[in-house]
């Protein structure tokens, strides 16, 4: 059980990995609105934890994972905001295969996410400057399980210290679990994995 002092240290680490800022200063190809399109189908939870949602589905870029000579796109929503790193994908129903979410950063980071308000498993890469995947983490739901506001953030930050990269790490593909597997990658492919971006939203 954690004492008044702990509490706050882990939510203080709970802001920390929810803060999600900055923008890649990388020399791929930039995007402008006109390259970019609404993510469809993207359906969110009729839930009072939802209501305060800013942001519905992002702009979106393609992203590809390159395994040896197999090649596999993805469409990714784009957070490019702070606010949309930090709302992340929260209150999502469901991810649909083939689809995720792309973060940017303007430096090196070593932290890992958090799965407040978010009622989907994931599969999250961290990659590095150079495309190659640091590591890959799987993440379930931080359900609130009755619990109050704080409380609950503090059983999300308690559990995110399970979501931590190996590695230092510069970008991040927020994928739905097992959908890795589901293509024909497996755990033991990872090291093996680098992920590009053909566009990227500012």
């Amino acid at each position: 059980m954690l004492n008044k002092s702990d509490a706050l240290t882990v939510l203080a680490t709970a802001a920390s990995i929810a803060l999600l800022v900055g923008c890649s200063s990388n020399d791929e190809s930039q995007a402008t609105s006109n390259d970019l399109v609404t993510t469809p189908a993207v359906v969110f939870l009729n839930s009072e934890d939802c209501n305060d949602l800013v942001h519905g589905p992002l702009d979106t870029t393609e992203v590809t994972i390159q395994f040896g000579e197999l090649s596999i796109p993805i469409t990714a929503e784009v957070a490019d905001e702070q606010s949309e790193r930090a709302q992340g994908l929260m209150c999502r129903e469901s991810i649909p295969s083939g689809t995720g979410m792309w973060f940017y950063y303007p430096e090196p980071r070593t932290n890992g996410f958090w799965m407040f308000n978010t009622y989907v498993p994931l599969e999250i890469l961290y990659i590095d400057h150079s495309g190659r995947v640091v590591d890959k983490i799987a993440t379930t739901p931080c359900l609130r399980d009755g619990l109050h506001d704080d409380d609950w953030q503090v059983k999300c930050a308690t559990e995110a210290k399970n979501y931590v990269p190996v590695g230092e790490w510069l970008r991040v593909l927020e994928l739905p679990a097992g959908w890795l597997e589901s293509v024909g990658i497996a755990d033991s492919d990872v090291d093996e994995l680098t992920v590009r971006t053909i566009s990227v939203a500012h």
